[in-house]
């Protein structure tokens, strides 16, 4: 066992929590920052490449954009400071060594914006090389501070709380073998989302199990509206190589995009203007009326847009740009003539982000407990039943800067909490009580089943009966995970990473589970078959989840809080 200690530990090598501890290092903080994967992977790594630029004499308008395209659920104190303080992202992409699209005199300009659906207005930016550059950018940035220490390929077993406050946190580094104990003044969860919890139905890095979620639970933290999960609309459906991965999403449609069922029927016109959820939830309706195709998804047809005067522009992205990438995997799944638009591609929504976290505050601080700040995608509240496109990475620079300053200006007056010994020993032991466990189930098959579950009880299409059966299978999981098998390796023991995922992904997916059949309508992306309408008398509510004494996860609403904006 390894013992640490430092000011700031930050949980999450992606956006945004590289952005907190750089933010923190420069305040002179000594600063860990952990990460399951590399640092700037993630799925920081396989964006698509376009970000919110925040023009400071529009930024209402942006507001007014993220408040209406997340069906009201969203925490407008928190849309208010991101609409107002988006520009700060761009600058400190860029600071970082990521590169954006200007315009021939190196400006932004009404040249280099996007109008992505959702969106009143062209205000996203394109990063010319997407996701790796930008990994890359943040990888630079931390090598670059000389206070920050790095922990790669990192997983956190749990958070060292007592008496409602973290302490720090026991961790398995499986490229060594080594436990680690690290202790610190504060602490940030930036773990991103758990869109693995529906592979293979999802476009998200393996590394996506939900770990902050859980954490956050165990810790004393509330999460809220975790039910609504998106679901990105054009993911490819077969063969079952390629399931779920994405090629395009609303505005990529193009003005001439047509989206069908199987029999030729335009099911949503001005496809590519539409929302995420819009356009995802149209295809789920549709294919829910059985106008589905043999694969289950519905017909995008682009041909139309080769011959139009801006069409002509995705086209050319798809062919020679950004979007090349997804044109080779359309060529992989669906051969050469859909790869040039002649023939129409079969699509379904594939999980993609969520939208429901841990609660925070306007400085990512932890609502019900002491030292716990989280940031990203592993929080909620910002982008309410719908997420539009290109405002995460705008969010995750936003909140991330916003957190590590804050955690700075706390550390200068802060002790290191003491943390009971009994409590670190027996974490740590039984951490390495898992290890050589003999068992009857691997962790990978209870892994399976669980992901399994999660689309067909608890994804796209939701109704009261399938959501009680996944959470039995929850249940049954949760009781098989006791007879677990588990080598005796101690470098790079995947099933022992498999069993440390699948005891975090358990309550992350009875959380989705519950507050999805408690929220009895449909709205944004969480659509319920036995409840069809959006119902603002009854469900301007978010669902509130906390664990009480016994563990149990506890359900309750409260009022939206309509700040600014009300629903017309």
């Amino acid at each position: 066992m390894i013992e640490k200690s430092c000011d700031f530990l930050c949980i999450g090598g992606g956006g945004a929590g590289v952005t907190a501890a750089i933010k923190a290092s420069e305040k002179g903080a000594e600063v860990i920052l952990l990460s399951k994967d590399h640092i700037g992977y993630g799925n920081t790594r396989i964006i698509g490449g376009i970000m919110a630029y925040g023009d400071p004499n529009t930024w209402e308008d942006f507001f007014r954009d993220i408040i209406t395209g997340g069906d009201y659920l969203n925490n407008q104190e928190l849309c208010r400071i991101l609409a107002k303080e988006a520009r700060d992202a761009t600058i400190l992409l860029e600071q970082f060594g990521g590169a954006i699209k200007r315009d021939s005199k190196g400006k932004i300009s009404s040249d280099v914006l996007l109008q992505v659906g959702g969106h009143t207005s062209p205000r996203s930016l394109i990063l010319p090389s997407t996701g790796p550059g930008l990994g890359q950018g943040l990888s630079s940035g931390v090598t670059r501070m000389e206070n920050i220490e790095t922990l790669e390929k990192t997983i956190v077993f749990d958070l060292l709380q007592e008496d409602g406050k973290v302490g720090g946190a026991v961790a398995y580094q499986f490229s060594t073998g080594e436990i680690i104990v690290i202790k610190a003044k504060k602490i940030l969860l930036a773990t991103g989302g758990g869109g693995w919890l529906y592979y293979p139905h999802t476009d998200t890095s393996q590394v996506s199990t939900g770990d902050g979620f859980a954490l956050a639970l165990n810790a004393g933290a509330e999460l809220i509206d975790m039910e609504l999960v998106q679901y990105i609309p054009f993911a490819i459906t077969h063969p079952s190589g390629v399931m779920g991965i994405v090629i395009g999403e609303p505005f990529t449609a193009g003005p001439a995009g047509i989206l069908k069922n199987v029999h030729g029927k335009d099911i949503l016109p001005g496809v590519s203007t539409k929302t995420r959820a819009q356009v995802s939830n149209a295809i789920i309706m549709e294919v829910e009326k059985g106008n589905g195709t043999k694969y289950g998804g519905c017909l995008l047809d682009l041909k139309a847009n080769k011959d139009h005067p801006q069409g002509k522009f995705i086209y050319q992205a798809y062919t020679q740009g950004m979007f090349k990438s997804f044109t080779d995997l359309i060529k992989t799944a669906y051969g050469e003539k859909a790869a040039d638009w002649e023939e129409s591609w079969d699509v379904y929504p594939s999980a993609h982000y969520f939208m429901g976290g841990v609660r925070i505050n306007q400085w990512g601080e932890v609502k019900g407990t002491e030292n716990l700040f989280a940031c990203g995608e592993v929080t909620g509240g910002v982008h309410g039943a719908n997420r539009l496109g290109s405002v995460s990475l705008t969010e995750l620079f936003i909140f991330g800067k916003r957190a590590g300053e804050k955690a700075v200006t706390e550390i200068d007056n802060a002790n290191h909490s003491e943390i009971n010994k009994t409590l670190v020993n027996s974490q740590v032991a039984n951490l390495k009580s898992m290890i050589g466990q003999k068992g009857k189930y691997r962790p990978i098959e209870l892994k399976r089943e669980l992901q399994k579950a999660m689309w067909e009880k608890v994804g796209p299409a939701r109704e009261e009966k399938r959501l009680k059966e996944g959470l039995e299978i929850f249940s049954s999981i949760e009781e098989k995970f006791k007879d677990i098998t588990i080598p005796e390796a101690i470098k790079y023991n995947t099933d022992l990473i498999d069993a440390l995922e699948l005891k975090l992904m358990i309550p992350v997916a009875r959380s989705v589970a519950i507050s999805a059949l408690m929220r009895k309508e449909s709205r944004g992306s969480h659509i319920r078959l036995d409840y069809p309408e959006r119902d603002d008398r009854s469900w301007l509510k978010n669902i509130v989840l906390k664990k009480n004494e016994s563990g149990d996860i506890l359900a309750d609403t409260r009022s939206v809080e309509l700040t600014y904006l009300h629903p017309e």
